[in-house]
Parts: structure tokens; C-alpha cells; sequence
């Protein structure tokens, strides 16, 4: 079986059972965002009696995407797995996981299901490119460590929770892995399940402040002209989500503002 990490974010835990409450069964590092900065090596014993390794990182760093490029440097992983703190790790995940990327030695990323979050998921494998990683969310993420560090690739610690600038750094992510040549599959198992009651970090409804971070985000990755017909996409397709607290003109206008006129977008901040 190949050796595999779960990078866990969280923030001002007192000690590491989170590890234990997230049903964690393999080698782990935990980026804990608190009030001290320190790292702690430990090992622990899983219910099938092997020896998984915890790191344990206390920082006074914030922000989501940095605390995950802390846990990728932490770790010396051939697969890593992201994840939150309210998330639960099926007994079988981590053969699941090895298992996918035997079947696909090609892959250099292979996104999951995450059950309980609301989300629907095609029903086949398939490779994904630029408009799928659009659909892909950041706890279905894993990867080939080596894959990715060889060539740079980061979360962009602009983009994420604790940045003001709402979500999007996973389809930031996954647009530096496709440029980079890297090839991205998706395979329909369940690893995990997000409890139902967790809420956002970021999602405050369908704000002027939502669409004018989903434009900035957009055009960060994608460039202005491939940005303008996602906003025209997006406010379309998602009309019938946000009617009723704003209308499509002024979502749309919103979102071209945070693609093309930036300095009114950091005003808004």
C-alpha cells in the first residue's frame, strides 16, 4: 500500500485527538493555527495495529491555503489527502485511495467523493480538465506529493478562507496542475464524510462582496477573457440560487468588476 498523509487544517486545538475524532488510519500532519508556534513528532496505533505517523504544527500563520502549503512542506508522503477539521475518514479510505492511484498510475491527482455536503458527483471515472476542476471541491483533493512540489505548484495564499477573498483556491490549485501538465482524474468512492452541520468559513450568502471575490478569483486563474464568459455562465446557470437576494444584472455587474477594475474591487473589501 502506498504511503499516504492526511493534511489536517484546523484552528486552536488543544491537543491532537481531532486525529482520532476524524477517523484518521494513517500517517498525518495537522497544522493547528493558534496562538504558538512549535512542531511535535509522535506516532500513534490504528485499529489495525500498524504505526502511523502525527506531526503536529502549532502557527501563528493564518489563513487556509497557507496553512496547506505548511502541510504539504510538512510532509514526506507519496499521497497526500486534504482536509478540514469536520470531516470523517471512512474505515477504507486509505485502501480506496492507494488502490485508485494503482489503477491509474498516470494520474498525478485523483479527486474523490465526500458524502454529506449536499453535492452531487458523476457516477463514472473520467479524466477532468479545466471546466471540471470547476466542479471539484478542496476535501475531494489528492495528490502525488512529488508531482506537484517538483514543479511548485502551492495553494495561492491570496484566495481562501482567512484572506477575505472567499473560496476558489482549490480550482487555483487544480488550474496550476493542468498547466503544468499534470493529469487530474476523478473516481466515484466515497472517502469521507462532511458533517452536515459545519458551516462556511467564507459563504455568507450571495452578497455584492460573493460575486465581486468570485470575478477577482475567477480572473486569477483563468485571465480576463476566459473569466468573462464564466461570470456570464455562472450568473446564468446559478440565477435560480441567488434571485431572491440579487438580482442577475447586478450579480453580473459585480463580478466583471472584480475582473477588470480591481481597484474598485479592494474598496469593496
Amino acid at each position: 500500500m502506498k504511503k499516504i498523509a492526511i493534511l489536517l487544517s484546523c484552528m486552536h486545538q488543544k491537543d491532537a485527538a481531532i486525529v482520532g475524532r476524524s477517523g484518521i488510519e494513517t500517517d498525518v500532519v495537522v497544522v493547528n493555527q493558534c496562538d504558538e508556534d512549535s512542531v511535535q513528532q509522535s506516532t500513534f496505533t490504528n485499529s489495525r495495529g500498524e504505526e502511523c505517523q502525527l506531526r503536529f504544527v502549532k502557527t501563528t500563520e493564518r489563513g487556509l491555503s497557507r496553512s496547506r502549503n505548511r502541510a504539504i512542506a510538512e510532509s514526506d508522503a507519496e499521497i497526500c489527502v486534504v482536509c478540514d477539521d469536520d470531516e470523517q475518514f471512512l474505515p477504507s479510505y486509505a485502501h480506496i485511495i492507494s488502490q485508485a492511484y494503482d489503477a491509474h498510475p498516470e494520474a498525478d491527482v485523483i479527486a474523490f467523493r465526500i458524502d454529506g455536503a449536499g453535492k452531487t458527483y458523476p457516477s463514472r471515472e473520467k479524466r477532468v480538465g479545466y471546466l471540471g476542476a470547476l466542479r471539484i471541491w478542496s476535501l475531494q483533493i489528492t495528490f502525488r506529493r512529488q508531482a506537484v512540489v517538483s514543479v511548485g505548484i502551492r495553494f495561492d495564499e491570496e484566495m481562501g478562507s482567512g484572506t477575505g477573498h472567499g473560496g476558489g483556491e482549490e480550482n487555483a490549485f487544480l488550474y496550476s496542475c493542468l498547466r503544468h501538465g499534470l493529469k487530474i482524474h476523478y473516481v466515484p468512492q466515497t472517502i469521507a464524510a462532511l458533517d452536515e452541520k459545519s458551516a462556511s468559513q467564507w459563504f455568507d450568502g450571495f452578497t455584492e462582496k460573493f460575486f465581486l471575490n468570485r470575478g477577482w478569483q475567477t480572473e486569477r486563474y483563468m485571465g480576463k477573457a476566459s473569466a468573462t464568459l464564466y461570470a456570464l455562465y455562472y450568473t446564468v446557470s446559478k440565477h435560480s440560487l441567488y434571485r431572491t437576494d440579487c438580482t442577475f444584472l447586478k450579480a453580473l455587474k459585480n463580478m466583471l468588476i472584480g475582473i477588470y477594475k480591481k481597484n474598485l474591487y479592494r474598496e469593496a473589501q
